[in-house]
């Protein structure tokens, strides 16, 4: 920084000035500065700077299954916005398992990071308990629990089912299958919830052997499409939990000589890359994954600030349905027997 303060000619408290942004050092001599730092290959020591502030500037990030395209995508935004912020990401991955998430959150904290964004497991929450009376500040990703503390940032699941089971009847479907994930996920809850809020809503009755639970991965969407395929009558549209599960399901309707979606029409939901490059491209409810990302960050980022950890802080997202091949109208007379 003596260098860069040397050649500039302005001092060392300038330098350090103008590269943190600081509004009190004209736009002429900022610039300056940056040209001769970026000419010196100057290079800020985070060591240093952390000592002197008592930060890392590192943000821990775990999730649950890095290798969904979902994730990629939300971890993606947090990049960015942590980036932009002069901060740097630490990354774990749980594989849905709550020990690998006790370990995980151990991992971060040893490493002295300033903050957690954390997609929960929710099969377990005893370290997640630890967390919060720790008061250690911590942001949760598009999972949340309604009893805990614990800000938020989630997309409005509720909402978004409505969306896709109301498309569905307006097409003249009425025997509707919702392929749910685990119950002890709050996204999964929401999107029940909000497939039995709309089928009760136009008069038609809910067959319970038309819900499945548990899925999450493409091979438990594969298993379901073979448990769908035994009910009678079979169902003319199937609402997805996600894209994976559909993906899945897909798969395994095809393998049994159905055509999509003539014998089934199926919805899924996050709208990952690869949704719109299946055998059958899929209508699905678009969730924006870097947004999510972005937004948990920003509020990371308010409450280091702060130190205050109110849920008030919490967020919703709103969603939108994106419209593919995969939906048609119902055949006439296969309403419900």
């Amino acid at each position: 920084m003596r260098d860069v303060a040397r050649e500039a000619g302005v001092s060392v408290n300038t330098v350090s000035r103008a590269l943190a942004g600081k509004p009190d050092v004209s736009p002429k001599t900022r610039a300056k500065v940056l040209a001769v730092a970026r000419r010196l290959g100057y290079r800020p020591n985070k060591l240093a700077r952390g000592l002197r502030s008592n930060k890392t500037f590192t943000i821990g990030v775990i999730v649950t299954d890095i290798a969904n395209p979902f994730f990629a995508e939300l971890v993606k935004g947090v990049e960015e916005a942590a980036r932009q912020n002069g901060y740097s990401i630490l990354l774990e991955d749980t594989s849905e398992d709550p020990e690998k998430e006790a370990t995980a959150i151990q991992v971060m904290l040893a490493e002295r990071v300033d903050g957690l964004l954390i997609t929960p497991v929710q099969s377990a929450r005893d370290t997640l308990e630890e967390v919060l009376e720790s008061e250690f500040p911590t942001v949760l990703m598009g999972r949340y629990f309604p009893d805990l503390k614990i800000p938020y940032v989630v997309t409005d699941d509720v909402r978004g089912a409505i969306l896709a089971t109301k498309h569905l009847i307006d097409l003249g479907h009425r025997n509707i299958a919702h392929v749910g994930g685990p119950l002890h996920i709050s996204s999964a809850q929401d999107r029940l919830s909000g497939y039995r809020q709309t089928l009760q809503a136009y008069g038609i009755p809910i067959r319970e052997e038309y819900v499945l639970t548990g899925a999450v991965t493409l091979e438990d969407g594969y298993e379901a499409g073979k448990e769908l395929l035994k009910l009678k009558p079979l169902p003319t549209a199937v609402f997805a939990y996600s894209d994976f599960v559909a993906i899945g399901l897909m798969q395994s309707l095809l393998d049994e000589g159905l055509c999509i979606p003539d014998d089934v029409s199926l919805i899924g939901y996050d709208n990952i890359i690869f949704s719109a490059y299946t055998r059958v491209p899929l209508t699905t409810v678009e969730i924006s994954k870097r947004d999510l990302g972005r937004e948990a960050v920003k509020l990371l980022l308010r409450l280091l600030k702060s130190g205050s950890t109110s849920k008030r802080q919490s967020k919703k997202l709103s969603v939108k349905l994106v419209l593919r091949q995969s939906v048609s109208r119902a055949k006439k007379g296969r309403g419900i027997q």
